[in-house]
C-alpha cells in the first residue's frame, strides 16, 4: 500500500478522479491509497462505459474508500491475474464479486460481505437436455480461470474448459462448443439478455455466496472499509446503489 499527501484516482493512465482527491484522513494523517485490481469487464459489477469505470462493485468501494478517508487506485487485468497481483503485491485489493469461501479465508482477508447472490446454469436457447446443475455431469462447461464457478462445475462432475472473460464463454456456448455455463445470478438477471447471445437461464439458483473486498492477510484497510459499509448499510446508501444496478438491495 502507498501513502502520500496527493492523491490521484487513476485506472491504468489517469483517466480521472473518482474519489476524495488530495484529503487527508480523519486522523489528520497521510492520505491512505489503494491500488485495486478490478475485471473490468464484468457488469453490472465492474465494467466500462465510455471510457470511465464503473458499476455495483466499485460504486460501493468509492463511497466506502470516500466515507474511511482511502484514496483509490483501479488497475484492470484479467480475472485469473488478479489473485497473483494481489500475492506479488502490485495491488492491494480485489473488487470483483470474490466469494467469500473458506478456502479463500485461509490464505485472504475480507470485507463485510457488500452483496449476497448465487449460482445459475446457463445453456443455449435451444437446449432441453440440461435443466440445472444436477444434470452436467459429463458435460462440458465454460468458466474463467480461477472462478468458484470453475469449482462448482467440477464438483457436478463436469469437464471445465476456461476463457479469459464471460463475453468468451457466452460465444462458444450459444455456437455449441460448450454444453453449459455458471454464472452469478444477478449477472444473469440483468446482463445475459443485453448480450444479445442465443442462450437461457435453466433451474434453481444454487449455493448462495457473499462477495467481499479481498486483501491479503496483513492489509490494514479493512476495518475502515467495513465501517463505512456499516454506515452505508444503516442509512440506505447500498440499497440506492443496489436499486440503480438490480431493482433491489442485495447487500442483506
Amino acid at each position: 500500500m502507498k501513502k502520500s499527501l496527493t492523491a490521484v484516482l487513476a485506472f491504468g493512465a489517469s483517466f480521472g478522479v473518482l474519489a476524495a482527491c488530495g484529503s487527508e484522513t480523519n486522523s489528520g494523517s497521510e492520505e491512505t491509497v489503494i491500488t485495486v485490481g478490478t475485471e473490468a469487464t464484468y457488469p453490472p459489477f465492474t465494467y466500462k462505459d465510455k471510457g470511465e469505470l464503473t458499476g455495483y462493485d466499485i460504486d460501493v468501494l468509492n463511497e466506502a474508500a470516500e466515507r474511511a478517508g482511502y484514496t483509490l487506485e483501479f488497475e484492470a487485468m484479467d480475472f485469473k491475474g488478479l489473485v497473483p497481483a494481489l500475492d506479488a503485491e502490485r495491488i492491494d485489493l480485489i473488487a470483483n464479486q470474490m466469494s467469500i469461501t473458506p478456502e479463500r479465508q485461509e490464505k485472504y482477508s475480507f470485507s463485510d460481505p457488500y452483496a449476497i447472490s448465487g449460482a445459475q446454469v446457463i445453456v443455449g436457447s435451444d437446449n432441453e437436455d440440461i435443466q440445472g446443475i444436477d444434470d452436467l455431469e459429463g458435460k462440458v462447461v465454460g468458466s474463467t480461470q480461477g472462478s468458484v464457478y470453475a469449482q462448482m462445475a467440477e464438483e457436478a462432475g463436469a469437464e471445465v474448459k476456461f476463457y479469459k472473460g464471460a463475453n468468451q464463454v457466452l460465444q462458444d456456448l450459444q455456437v455449441g462448443r460448450l454444453d453449459a455455463a455458471l454464472n452469478d445470478r444477478l449477472f444473469i438477471l440483468t446482463e445475459l439478455e443485453k448480450t444479445g447471445y442465443d442462450v437461457k437461464a435453466v433451474g434453481d439458483v444454487f449455493n448462495q455466496s457473499q462477495a467481499g473486498f479481498m486483501a491479503r492477510q496483513d492489509s490494514d484497510v479493512l476495518e475502515g472499509l467495513n465501517e463505512a459499509l456499516a454506515e452505508m448499510k444503516e442509512d440506505g446508501t447500498m440499497e440506492e446503489i443496489g436499486e440503480k444496478y438490480f431493482g433491489e438491495d442485495i447487500s442483506q
